[in-house]
């Protein structure tokens, strides 16, 4: 199947937070301003008034939530009140996945859907699984219910409503999956945002990419904030994974990226929550390691352990023909010429198995089968780094031993950069996995 294609970002106007600060100024300057409620997310201006469009179908928010009464009620009154039909042609319902919490959430959504939005407005209950458990269940709901575009948001306003409008749009131009992003050119966090939240959604992302192998081109990859089309979720066997927390972000992310997929990030602000206190906890940072560990099997962590241990086993290799061609040609003369041949058999060992072993996304490519034309380039190139890479070590060892450098940390020195070119060559320019082209839709 094709790699996903991740589309350039969606041209929607962004707010920055010099524009922010002044628009809060003209507020506090004017006496007759109403006070603006915490929660309130001023919208983003749009070019045109809206006007009226053909209905496209139908799209559903999913909003999980656990504790949160005081942000529920004005949530719903942000995203009912959308001119949703008007600007995109989708209708919008809301679906609240709530695991029975305790201040009343619950209840509260199921009585607004009782009366002000009859109709619109569903409301499911589970007990507390945690926030990859809701998700599962809620996208269940959401295919059972026909829907044709799955959305999903938190319930904390730290995503602002008026930018479900451009996830809408994001699908309307072609996306199969929209990402609301902070981290795309025109993205925003608060500026009074902690930033041991940034350092930790920072790191998020990098194990996500170094040990789970995460399409890189993908910058968004922790949010909740998403438009998914119906077949794209069909797709996914979401339901096998085992996560309870924001694992199942990640899980998700690489399932987009790794199928057919249009996936094209959007541009938003993200707003520190309004009400209540964050979910994540101890457990959630645990099952996130471990669900990125089992995302693919050659992600730069796991090829990078097995270059080593094929270097290692390499190693082992040489040493030990060069003992079995001392046990026949024990004259002293010829070491030098057996230790030769002990390299080049190590050197062929060691291509052998990053061949079928180490790089194994670049035998896939190659469904298994590479050209011996292909192969005998490889190994040329593989030869000249080799060549490369003993030449760095000897030279390593010579300038640091003469600065008075202990013999053996100099050697070892030396075996540590050439270690990292020799990796840095294979996997960049002998095993080269296809370029991955970004494309706009």
């Amino acid at each position: 199947m094709a790699r996903s294609q991740i589309a350039a970002p969606l041209l929607t106007p962004a707010r920055t937070q010099d524009s922010d600060s002044a628009q809060a100024a003209e507020r506090q300057a004017s006496p007759d301003s109403p006070a603006t409620p915490q929660h309130q997310v001023m919208p983003r201006q749009r070019d045109a008034t809206p006007t009226a469009m053909a209905t496209r179908g139908r799209a559903v928010m999913i909003v999980p939530t656990y504790n949160e009464a005081s942000n529920i009620e004005p949530l719903l009154d942000a995203l009912f009140s959308l001119p949703a039909h008007q600007v995109t042609g989708w209708t919008l319902d809301v679906l609240v996945r709530d695991d029975s919490s305790p201040d009343g959430t619950g209840e509260l959504a199921a009585q607004l859907a009782e009366s002000t939005y009859s109709g619109r407005l569903r409301v499911s209950h589970g007990t507390k699984a945690g926030l990859g458990s809701a998700m599962k269940l809620a996208f269940d709901e959401a295919l059972a219910l026909n829907y044709d575009v799955i959305l999903t948001m938190d319930a904390d306003f730290s995503h602002s409503p008026t930018d479900v409008l451009a996830l809408l749009d994001a699908i309307n131009a072609g996306a199969d999956v929209a990402v609301g992003s902070r981290y795309t050119d025109g993205g925003l966090i608060p500026g009074n945002w902690p930033i041991g939240y940034i350092v930790r959604t920072r790191v998020a992302c990098a194990v996500a990419r170094f040990l789970g192998g995460v399409d890189p081109s993908l910058k968004e990859l922790t949010t909740n904030f998403r438009a998914i089309r119906r077949r794209v979720l069909q797709n996914i066997d979401y339901s096998s994974v085992d996560a309870r927390g924001y694992g199942f972000m990640i899980y998700l992310a690489n399932a987009f990226v790794s199928g057919s997929w249009v996936v094209k990030e959007v541009p938003i602000s993200f707003h520190t929550r309004a009400e209540g206190v964050s979910k994540a906890r101890l457990f959630d940072i645990a099952e996130f390691f471990r669900i990125a560990y089992r995302l693919n099997d050659d992600s730069p962590f796991k090829q990078l352990a097995r270059f080593v241990i094929v270097g290692v086993c390499g190693t082992l290799v040489n040493l030990g023909v060069l003992w079995l061609l001392r046990q026949f040609f024990p004259d002293g003369a010829v070491v030098i010429l057996l230790s030769a041949i002990a390299i080049q058999v190590s050197i062929l060992w060691n291509f052998t198995f990053h061949s079928l072993f180490t790089f194994k996304r670049y035998r896939r490519e190659h469904r298994g089968r590479t050209a011996l034309r292909a192969v005998a380039s490889n190994l040329g190139k593989y030869q000249v780094t080799t060549a490369l890479t003993q030449t760095i070590i000897f030279t390593c060892f010579v300038v640091l031993s003469n600065l008075g450098v202990f013999y053996l940390l100099a050697q070892l020195l030396g075996i540590g950069a050439a270690f990292v070119i020799n990796y840095y060559v294979s996997s960049t320019y002998i095993w080269a996995e296809s370029k991955r082209r970004a494309v706009a839709v």
